[in-house]
C-alpha cells in the first residue's frame, strides 16, 4: 500500500502552457490518490483558476515574475524557504528554470526529503547570444545539482545535459503522458491548417506565416492559430504586411483547445526549440497528420514518412514543400495520421508517466 505524502509543486508562471499543464495534471492525479497536494506559483492566471476549480490549494507568490530582478528573486526565495519550513512537505517538485533555480536551493536548505525538478526543455537551446547560453547552462547545471532527481521529458532533454559533471546519476527520462479525449464535431469543410502554441518567438510562427504566404497563392485554405502570447501583435502585423490576414485566424487562448484538432486537415508545429510538446501528442491522439520541426523531442514522437514529416527549423521553403505535399495527398495524410495515433497511444501513456513519477518520489 502506497504511503500518503505531502507534495508541493512549484512553477514560475501561472498561464497554461505545457509545463503548467504538466503540473495541473500531476497535482490533480496525486490529489485523487489521497496525497496532500499544493501548488506554488505566481499570482493569478489560468493555472491558478483551474487548480482552485479542482479544489487544489494554491500558494501564490507575488514576488515571482518571469523577468529578472535580483531584489524580487531574493524576496521570492525567502517566501519559498519560509513556506517549505512551515509546510514540511516530503516532496517539493519544481518546474521551469526560475522556480527550479531558487526553489531547489530553498528546498535543500529547508530540509525537504526529496527535491524533484522536471526539465521541460532548456532555454540554452533557444536562439540567443552565446554569452547568454553560457550563463543559462551554468544555472541549469546548478538547478539539476541541487535536485535529488531531475526528470527529463525526452531523451534529447537528457542528452543535452548528460555529460555535465556530477549530475549524470540524477537524470531520469519520463515521457509526458496523454489520455484519450473527445473531439468537437467539424462543421466547416474548407481545407484548414492549424497549430496550437503559445505565441512566443521560440514557436517559429513567423516561419509558418512566411511559408503560408506562398502556399495560399496556389491553394485555397485557412490557417488557424490557437494560443496567446507576447508575439501576437507582431505576428498579426506580419500577416497584414504579407497580405494574408484574410486567410489567417488568430483565435487567442481557447480552453480545452485540443478538442478542436478535428477541425484541422494538417497540424503544424514550426518551433525553433522544443522538449516534448503536448500539442504533438494531442495531434497524435486526434489522428491528425503532423508537420513539425526536427528539434528537441519531436523526433521521438514523429518519424518522417511513417507518422508525419519533420522539417528543419528556420526553413520556410522546407515547410512549404511539406504543406504542399500533404495538401495534394489525402491518402498519405490519412495513413500518417493513423500511424501517429497508434504510436502515441503505445508510447506516451498517462498511467505510465504517473507510475514512473511516483517511483521517482520514492513511493
Amino acid at each position: 500500500m502506497a504511503i500518503l505524502m505531502k507534495i508541493i509543486y512549484g512553477i514560475t508562471k501561472s498561464n497554461f502552457g505545457g509545463a503548467q499543464r504538466y503540473v495541473f495534471e500531476l497535482s490533480c492525479e496525486m490529489k485523487k490518490r489521497g496525497h496532500d497536494v499544493a501548488v506554488m506559483c505566481s499570482q493569478g492566471g489560468v493555472l491558478v483558476d483551474k487548480l482552485k476549480d479542482k479544489g487544489i490549494r494554491v500558494i501564490e507568490i507575488k514576488e515571482l515574475k518571469r523577468d529578472i530582478s535580483i531584489v524580487e528573486e531574493l524576496r521570492a526565495f525567502h517566501f519559498i524557504f519560509r513556506t517549505l519550513v512551515k509546510e514540511r512537505p516530503e516532496i517539493f517538485h519544481t518546474n521551469s528554470s526560475k522556480m527550479g533555480g531558487i526553489g531547489n536551493v530553498a528546498g535543500r536548505l529547508s530540509g525537504v526529503k526529496k527535491v524533484i525538478f522536471t526539465g521541460h526543455g532548456w532555454a540554452f537551446n533557444e536562439p540567443r547570444p552565446k554569452w547568454q547560453k553560457i550563463i543559462i547552462k551554468f544555472f541549469a547545471w546548478l538547478t539539476i545539482l541541487f535536485s535529488h532527481e531531475t526528470i527529463c521529458v525526452s531523451k534529447k532533454t537528457k542528452s543535452d545535459v548528460a555529460k555535465w559533471p556530477f549530475i549524470k546519476n540524477k537524470l531520469k527520462v519520463i515521457y509526458n503522458g496523454i489520455t484519450p479525449f473527445e473531439l468537437a464535431l467539424r462543421q466547416d469543410n474548407s481545407f484548414t491548417i492549424g497549430t496550437i502554441a503559445e505565441l512566443h518567438r521560440v514557436k517559429g510562427l513567423d516561419i509558418l506565416l512566411t511559408a503560408w504566404s506562398k502556399f495560399i497563392k496556389r491553394h485555397p485554405a485557412k490557417l488557424v492559430i490557437i494560443g496567446e502570447g507576447e508575439e501576437r501583435e507582431k505576428l498579426e502585423n506580419m500577416a497584414q504586411v504579407l497580405g494574408i490576414s484574410d486567410s489567417v485566424n488568430f483565435r487567442g487562448f481557447v480552453d480545452n483547445a485540443k478538442m478542436f484538432l478535428s477541425h484541422f486537415d494538417i497540424f503544424c508545429l514550426p518551433s525553433r526549440s522544443e522538449s516534448l510538446p503536448y500539442t504533438l501528442l494531442e495531434a497524435g491522439i486526434a489522428g491528425r497528420p503532423v508537420i513539425a520541426t526536427s528539434v528537441g523531442g519531436n523526433p521521438e514522437i514523429v518519424e518522417t514518412g511513417i507518422s508525419g514529416a519533420l522539417v528543419p527549423p528556420e526553413d520556410p521553403e522546407a515547410l512549404l514543400s511539406s504543406l504542399v505535399l500533404f495538401h495534394d495527398n489525402p491518402r498519405m495524410r490519412d495513413r500518417l495520421g493513423e500511424a501517429l495515433k497508434k504510436s502515441t497511444e503505445e508510447k506516451f501513456s498517462f498511467e505510465e508517466m504517473i507510475s514512473d513519477t511516483v517511483k521517482a518520489y520514492g513511493n
